[in-house]
């Protein structure tokens, strides 16, 4: 019996481990395998606190917790700034690094003798130094732990992870802050992960770094897989595997060496199966209604259609944006020269030229993807050239991508309500200091969504996912996402590109009545059909700069331009 509960005192631990990994690499899609050095740094810190200082239950789990939080985040500073596979040899070597360092101090950490002695939980009078009386406090910690980590995922906050993970440029351009999610998802990971070391430290009362190789990271990065990432039931799932699955194998009757490689080939046996036969996990990530934060009739409250351009109309050409002068070398080469351009109230303004003129660099210059070499960028009177493009949103400029950057896995209706601004889930803290606003504010945002979803004509897809939509529909969305955002200048970077000519007919009349309801528009469009029928005023660009200025007859009749790029 005492065995048995020894294995759930375990299952307990790599539940842990296996959500706090989860929410690092399913729902933030951070790759980062350094799991196991979070887990030694939680376990040592509760050794040493407690062998050392004596420290009484709560303060070396706080201490652990915040101790280990806050090493991952100042790791994670210069480490996030990358991705991919440049993310993993990073956190590879972050692995490597925490185990020399406790390897070879000696003094504080014990070396390769590790910490003897720690004491055991006290409850009481109770002595928590058996399976049997240990189980309650693991199990506690792991539910715990999980709590935390559902009440993460299913938010505001959890819902920008997955956009993030989606594609970082386009949760960038709907307001979102990625740095501070980046460092945020990493500190919470390896705190839970410290919570493990620590239950991990007054189990055994003993901590050695053999139990924190990148053997070990290995070993959860398989809970998650086998679980499926993106679902934390399903990491709870895996490890329940994983951890009974090799205790079996020991009823075999088999010599103890065969047994123990038995044991190896058995998990490489699962995750190929799992791999190659359901990709995505035992458990997958819940799409449609089962991923919706806010309950699924919230969407049918009433939202006045009028609150969706509160505050934009104004004078009708004012110039709302401007950008002057600017210049963009990379290296020897000039993309944009000197070029200057007004973006003014109600005016839907075209930018044309031939590949490779500069349209999307001023258009990234523009939005603050790009810094300009030389040059000035002014919003309402204000100069905002050294703003992120997160920022930018905010302060009311958003803009679309040339080849969509939706959040595919994500349905059409989180796609809108990702991207509604000030919303209070969006940080951690106020989550849960505050979740009665939290709550009430997802129940407004739902409705606010549907009513955006509705101006488009989206409204019977909203719990479609996006890669399901047809291209036109993504179209529709891209316009939808950049409309939930509540910036007056919007930017689309060849909005009708692929669209037959019935299509376009749908999609001319929902962009002009963005224009008439006070929104500044600038878009790049190659389709001459499209300049002609929609834009007020086009500029011209060749050669990173602007070559012509004018109406769309103006510049079709100019003999010059004629002859470079209309015949």
């Amino acid at each position: 019996m005492e065995y048995l509960l020894h294995v759930g005192v375990m299952l307990c631990l790599y539940a842990i481990l296996a959500a706090s990994f989860n929410l690092l690499i399913g729902f933030a899609g951070l790759f980062a395998l350094s799991q196991a050095a979070f887990y030694a740094l939680g376990a040592y810190a509760a050794a040493i606190v407690t062998t050392q200082l004596g420290l009484p239950f709560p303060l070396p789990l706080i201490i652990a917790v915040v101790f280990t939080a806050l090493m991952s985040a100042l790791i994670a500073l210069p480490a996030l700034r990358v991705s991919g596979h440049y993310l993993v040899v990073i956190s590879i070597a972050m692995q490597i690094i925490v185990l020399q360092v406790i390897l070879n101090w000696k003094s504080l950490t014990g070396g390769t003798d590790g910490i003897s002695g720690v004491p055991a939980y006290d409850l009481f009078g109770l002595k928590l130094d058996t399976p049997e009386l240990f189980l309650p406090a693991a199990a506690i910690g792991a539910l715990a732990c999980l709590w935390f980590a559902f009440r993460l995922t299913r938010s505001p906050f959890g819902r920008a992870l997955r956009a993030m993970r989606e594609n970082e440029a386009a949760a960038q351009a709907v307001g979102k802050n990625v740095l501070y999610m980046k460092v945020t998802v990493f500190a919470i990971s390896a705190g839970m992960a410290a919570v493990a070391g620590v239950l991990f430290a007054r189990y055994f009362t003993y901590v050695g770094v053999d139990s924190f190789t990148i053997d070990e990271t290995i070993y959860i990065l398989a809970m998650v897989i086998l679980g499926g990432a993106g679902n934390l039931w399903g990491s709870v799932v895996g490890a329940a595997l994983l951890v009974i699955a090799p205790e079996l194998l020991k009823f075999l009757p088999l010599p103890v060496d065969i047994a123990d490689k038995m044991r190896l080939i058995a998990y490489g046996v699962v995750l190929m199966g799992v791999l190659l036969f359901r990709p995505q996990g035992l458990m997958p990530e819940p799409r449609g209604r089962k991923a919706m934060f806010v309950p699924v009739d919230a969407e049918r409250e009433e939202s006045d259609a009028e609150t969706l351009f509160k505050g934009d109309k104004g004078t009708k050409g004012e110039t709302v944006m401007e950008g002057r002068n600017l210049r963009k070398q990379f290296g020897g080469i000039t993309a944009v020269d000197d070029f200057s351009i007004e973006l003014k109230r109600g005016v839907i303004t075209g930018l044309l030229g031939p590949n490779g003129a500069g349209k999307t660099t001023a258009f990234n210059l523009l939005t603050g993807f790009l810094r300009p070499t030389s040059g000035e960028i002014v919003l309402r009177g204000s100069p905002i050239g050294n703003a992120k493009p997160h920022e930018l949103v905010g302060k009311g400029v958003a803009r679309s991508f040339q080849d969509l950057r939706l959040f595919t896995r994500m349905t059409v209706i989180e796609n809108v309500i990702v991207a509604l601004p000030d919303q209070t889930g969006d940080r951690v803290l106020p989550l849960f200091l505050r979740p009665g606003k939290v709550k009430a504010e997802e129940r407004a945002n739902a409705a606010r969504a549907m009513e955006i979803l509705r101006f488009v004509e989206l409204e019977a897809k909203a719990h479609d996912t996006a890669e399901d939509l047809s291209y036109a529909e993504e179209k529709l969305l891209v316009v939808a996402r950049l409309l939930a955002t509540g910036a007056e200048v919007l930017l689309f970077d060849e909005p009708m590109s692929g669209l037959d000519r019935n299509t376009l007919q749908e999609v001319f009349p929902v962009i002009r009545r963005l224009a008439e309801n006070g929104k500044t528009i600038c878009i790049i469009e190659h389709n001459l059909d499209v300049i002609k029928e929609l834009c007020d005023v086009v500029w011209f660009l060749d050669e990173g700069h602007a070559m012509a200025t004018g109406t769309p007859d103006e510049l079709m009749n100019d003999p010059e331009l004629a002859q470079r790029y209309f015949k």
